[in-house]
């Protein structure tokens, strides 16, 4: 079960020349996120890993609307981690934000209502004034809605319940 996550990875990814393994990860967590890379490439996703901007930028991953892409970085590794997999239901989210307004084009729109993001922050035991700190002092305060929301419900949101929303936000044409 462990390999459909990579196998499902590296039908929709531009990889190095290793093919990834999953470090300590269940058979069923792999195939919730197997199920989730498949749900994302069946709406026009391209998943990356390592591509070329996590060489130059300390990221765990980003969402690209205009390319339609989402990329993991994963330092080099060949294996998959939980870091891996948070940073891909949060870009997945990114995601659902991009299309919950009809046009996937990089214009977010968030899907929560105010203060539901900051209470699954906290929730799942982080500080949910961190992003707005982080991001603040890059200069990047309109982000942190969306960032918010994208940490709140990747740490505790399962990978069928994102799938769930991404059928009501972003159907398959």
């Amino acid at each position: 079960m462990q390999k459909l996550l990579t196998a499902a990875l590296l039908a929709v990814t531009a990889f190095s020349s290793a093919s990834p393994a999953l470090a300590d990860i269940t058979p069923a967590v792999a195939q919730e996120h197997n199920n989730l890379v498949a749900a994302l490439a069946a709406r026009g996703i391209s998943l990356h890993l390592d591509a070329a901007i996590c060489k130059s930028n300390p990221i765990d991953g980003l969402y690209h609307g205009a390319s339609r892409s989402l990329v993991i970085c994963n330092g080099g590794s060949t294996e998959m981690t939980e870091n891996n997999l948070d940073t891909l239901r949060h870009e997945a989210v990114h995601f659902m934000q991009d299309c919950r307004d009809g046009v996937v084009d990089g214009n977010l729109t968030t899907v929560l209502k105010p203060g539901q993001a900051r209470a699954m922050l906290a929730s799942s035991g982080q500080d949910p004034t961190w992003i707005e700190r982080v991001y603040t002092s890059h200069g990047k305060e309109a982000h942190v809605p969306y960032e918010e929301e994208a940490f709140g419900i990747a740490a505790v949101v399962s990978p069928g319940t994102i799938i769930s929303a991404l059928n009501i936000f972003c159907p398959v044409d």
